[in-house]
C-alpha cells in the first residue's frame, strides 16, 4: 500500500449544460471558466502536493486524450492517463481506475475528484482528504458533500450521523 493518496480525476464528460462555450468537442472541464486555468488544471493543482498525493489518474475518453495531455503539460504535471472504450458515467470510470489503482499501487487509497468542480479553499481540501484518508484506512468509504444552501433536486443530500474522528461523520 503507498502512505499517499492517489487522486483519480474524471474527465470524460461532454459538459453540455454550458453550451455554446461548452460543446462536444472542448467541454467546460477544458476551459478557463474562472481565471487562466480550466478546472482540469485547477483540480491537478489542487492535488499538486507530493507529500500527501501521489501521482494522479486520469480517466477520460479516446477523444480528450490530447486535450488532457496537452493541459497536463501546459502546468507542468505528469498523469497517467486512463482511456475508457465508451462513455458510462461515473461507475464504470472509477472502477476502472480503481482496477488501475490496484495494480500499480496494491491496497492505496483513492480520492476521486470531478474534473469541473472548484474549490477555492485548496488547503482546507487537503486537510479534509488527509481527514478521509484516514478513515479510509479504517475500512471506511468516504465521501465529500457540501452544506447545500437552497433546494436541488438534482442533487441528493447527505444526512451526517455519528462523528467517528477528525471531522469525519459516518452516514445516516
Amino acid at each position: 500500500m503507498t502512505d499517499k493518496i492517489i487522486p483519480v480525476v474524471m474527465c470524460g464528460g461532454a459538459g453540455t449544460r454550458l453550451w455554446p462555450s461548452s460543446r462536444e468537442s472542448r467541454p467546460k472541464q477544458f476551459l478557463p471558466l474562472m481565471g487562466d486555468l480550466s478546472t482540469f488544471q485547477q483540480t491537478l493543482m489542487r492535488v499538486k502536493d507530493p507529500e500527501t498525493f501521489g501521482r494522479p489518474v486520469v480517466v477520460t475518453n479516446a477523444t480528450y486524450r490530447f486535450l488532457v495531455a496537452e493541459q497536463l503539460s501546459k502546468i507542468g504535471i505528469e498523469a497517467d492517463i486512463v482511456l475508457e472504450p465508451s462513455r458510462r458515467d461515473s461507475g464504470p470510470a472509477v472502477a476502472a481506475a480503481a482496477a488501475f489503482v490496484t495494480q500499480r499501487h496494491g491496497d492505496a487509497v483513492i480520492c476521486v475528484l470531478a474534473a469541473d468542480h472548484v474549490i477555492h479553499d485548496v488547503s482546507g481540501f487537503r486537510a479534509n482528504c488527509k481527514a478521509a484518508a484516514s478513515a479510509a484506512e479504517r475500512g471506511y468509504l468516504v465521501t465529500f458533500g457540501i452544506r447545500p444552501d437552497r433546494a436541488a433536486v438534482e442533487y441528493g443530500y447527505i444526512k451526517p450521523a455519528q462523528d467517528i474522528g477528525n471531522g469525519v461523520n459516518e452516514v445516516a
